[in-house]
């Protein structure tokens, strides 16, 4: 009988130590989990950091991009009204010059055709003109 007491205490002791061994096994396995899920929640904490480093950078860029396009349009603006102001002038300049050429043309032709009437001894132009052709023409032959 003690045989079999010592057979149960036995049975009894082998399972405590296999309950044993199974609470240390879960506790490893526990803290293993426990490590993972905290690596794995630094993992994500920093991929969430760079990402969120990313965003702002590229967020950065967009502004100051935008800031650029935003002076460069300003200054084609600018460039377009000097332009169109330079045009205008030269427009201006231009007609200016195209009605003092006439007036200057209206006044030759007068002049030209009315000054034999200040002064008999005056030729007129046609005659003027003719007496120069004349005078080529006897350079030329000579």
């Amino acid at each position: 009988m003690t045989h079999l007491l010592r057979a149960i205490e036995d049975l009894g002791m082998r399972q405590m130590e296999g309950q044993e061994q199974i609470l240390h096994i879960q506790s490893n396995w526990m803290r293993q989990q426990e490590e993972w899920q905290k690596q794995h929640m630094e993992q994500q904490q920093e991929q969430y950091s760079q990402l969120t480093q990313a965003i702002h950078q590229v967020t950065e860029r967009k502004e100051r991009q935008d800031k650029r396009l935003q002076e460069l349009n300003q200054r084609q603006l600018a460039q377009m009204k000097s332009f169109n102001e330079f045009n205008m002038l030269n427009e201006g300049r231009q007609l200016h010059r195209e009605e003092f050429n006439v007036n200057t043309q209206a006044r030759l032709n007068y002049m030209s055709s009315n000054m034999h009437h200040l002064h008999y001894a005056i030729p007129t132009f046609d005659e003027v003109q003719k007496e120069f052709v004349e005078q080529e023409e006897r350079k030329v032959k000579q």
